[in-house]
């Protein structure tokens, strides 16, 4: 009898303690949040009125993707109205991870027409030499001499330049486009072309944007050389730049109407080349007409180097900001078999196939409000949560072991225990789902400690009401545990509906004060009738204690059952 009422203690010591060392065996330890290691966020409104509301929702899972490529652990992309907010806990390079965060225009794909230096810099006049794998063709272009760029005033001083001549040697990185498998000897393109002028876009009407110079070039341009943002028409021939880490100019393009949009694409990877030296991007696109037969009419036109594609190289445009400029080495591409290659590390490729796969929103997005917090701030949360929880623990166990003497003792055991499946829970969630734990979640545990107190100190006063009614402790215990677990569970669903809805209908920090009080009153429930029940039973069964009910935390009477 004594073996068989030991049997779920035995059980939930060992699985708690064996789960323990596992978690430590393995190193995983609980993901902290952004308010205890630190890290930015940021509130999103769109550029204008949202006429549907699913377009928000949209925005939200695109970027929720594009930050979970980033690697960053837990981090919450949440709509609150019309706002998004973006939640980074302990990213590391945080400008970059805002970087794409605000990148939320729509991805476009314009032909290069000429390449120009940035305002004020040196020109050159030697050209690249491309050359693609085996079997592709090799595009040389020949150099030409251009002058440095102006301002607003117009280029009319750039050396007379025209749509289709080239100034591609002012390019500083060349990148390619070309297939990763090579066509059999003698299989026959069958690109289509699209006609001059044709965009993927519509234009709303503003105003100056198709006017060209006499050299060609617009002549509504900000002090940058570039066009302004705000005249980055889909239809129309623009000039934007390509920019370096620190946000510089270091080369401008001359681009046509916009040829396809990111709509065209069904996804992209990056990852090394056949040598493992060299990082490209693998773009995919969509099947039919308006996938991969719309980019291989604009591939066609930029291979033959057509008036509407002199340079041969086709721009990735984002939030008028051009990400890269790759030209094309065939006409024809299989919708899976597209090699971008340049000169990549592996930060910039992925970047560039983060764009690719997510840069096409349905609404722009534009930052309203952005806070960082340090690391330090973080630590200063972290230990003030803690110390809070630890003053916590030691007052309960002062009052548990004071009060109830060896039931307090078990008390004590099992909120350690307790505790013990809450970190093992939380680590493994961290590690698996990205669950984070935030200072919220640990106010969460903390409340928990005065639940789990509760189960003990039902059940205990329930023992002292027998016992000061004139029964044994050892007869009195199955009949109390009885009476007193039916409390114990109304108490604890009680709480546990209380998070539920917190959780269902909050957002940010408080669903996970939610989720880790609705955890720790869950485990409290197992731990009270895994081991407290078992750990008093077996109190009562000790001769030692038979007749010292003031061990036990008992009152001194005389039973008389």
């Amino acid at each position: 009898m004594r073996r068989k009422g030991a049997l779920p203690l035995i059980f939930f010591v060992v699985f708690t303690l064996g789960t323990l060392t596992w978690t430590f065996l393995v190193g995983n330890s609980p993901v902290l949040g952004l308010d205890l290691q630190g890290g930015v966020s940021v509130v999103l409104q769109p550029n204008g009125p949202v006429e549907n509301e699913d377009t928000l929702d949209q925005a939200v899972d695109i970027i929720r993707n594009r930050i979970d490529a980033l690697g960053v652990a837990e981090p919450d992309i949440t709509r609150q109205g019309e706002t998004v907010l973006v939640q980074l806990p302990g990213v590391e390079n945080q400008d970059r991870a805002l970087e794409l965060v605000g990148q939320t225009a729509v991805l476009r794909f314009r032909p290069v027409l000429q390449v120009l230096p940035p305002v004020g810099d040196t020109p050159t006049t030697s050209a690249p030499t491309t050359t693609a794998g085996d079997g592709a063709t090799t595009t040389t272009v020949a150099p030409t001499t251009t002058a440095a760029g102006a301002g607003e005033q117009g280029l009319a001083d750039l050396g007379g330049l025209t749509p289709g001549e080239n100034a591609a040697g002012l390019q500083a990185t060349t990148t390619t486009v070309a297939p990763s498998t090579t066509a059999a000897p003698g299989t026959a393109s069958t690109a289509t072309t699209v006609p001059a002028g044709t965009a993927a876009g519509e234009c709303t009407g503003v105003e100056d944007t198709t006017r060209l110079g006499d050299d060609g070039l617009p002549v509504r341009l900000n002090a940058e050389g570039l066009t302004p943002r705000r005249r980055d028409e889909a239809c129309n021939t623009v000039l934007l730049g390509e920019r370096d880490e620190d946000g510089n100019v270091v080369t401008r393009y001359l681009l046509g109407p916009t040829a396809l949009t990111g709509d065209a694409l069904s996804g992209a990877s990056a990852g090394l080349d056949q040598s493992g030296v060299t990082w490209l991007v693998r773009p995919t696109f969509k099947s039919g007409e308006n996938g991969i037969d719309k980019f291989n009419a604009v591939a066609a036109e930029c291979f033959s180097a057509a008036t509407t594609c002199p340079t041969t190289q086709l721009a990735i445009v984002l939030d008028s900001d051009v990400i890269s400029a790759p030209r094309i080495q065939t006409d024809n591409f299989e919708r899976d078999q597209i090699q971008i290659t340049g000169d990549f590390d592996e930060s910039s490729a992925k970047d560039l196939a983060l764009v690719l796969e997510y840069g096409a929103l349905p609404v722009e997005l534009v930052p309203q409000q952005t806070q960082t917090v340090s690391a330090t701030l973080g630590e200063d949360s972290l230990r003030a949560g803690l110390i809070a929880g630890l003053i916590g623990l030691g007052l309960t166990v002062i009052f548990m072991v004071g009060y109830y003497r060896l039931l307090g003792v078990v008390a004590v055991a099992s909120l350690t225990l307790e505790f013990a499946l809450v970190w093992v829970l939380i680590s493994y969630l961290g590690e698996s789902r990205g669950l984070a734990l935030t200072l919220a979640g640990v106010t969460g545990l903390i409340v928990s400690i005065g639940i789990s107190v509760d189960s003990n100190v039902v059940f205990y006063e329930h023992l002292k009401e027998d016992v000061r009614n004139g029964r044994t402790f050892r007869s009195t215990v199955e009949r109390s545990f009885g009476s007193s677990f039916t409390t114990i569970i109304k108490a604890d669903i009680a709480s546990l509906i209380g998070a539920v809805l917190l959780y269902l209908l909050s957002v940010g920090p408080v669903r996970g004060f939610a989720l880790l009080l609705g955890i720790s009153t869950v485990i409290d429930l197992i731990a009270t009738w895994f081991f407290i029940r078992p750990a008093v039973l077996m109190l009562a069964r000790s001769p030692r204690l038979r007749n010292n009910n003031a061990a036990l935390g008992m009152p001194n009477v005389k039973a008389t059952a």
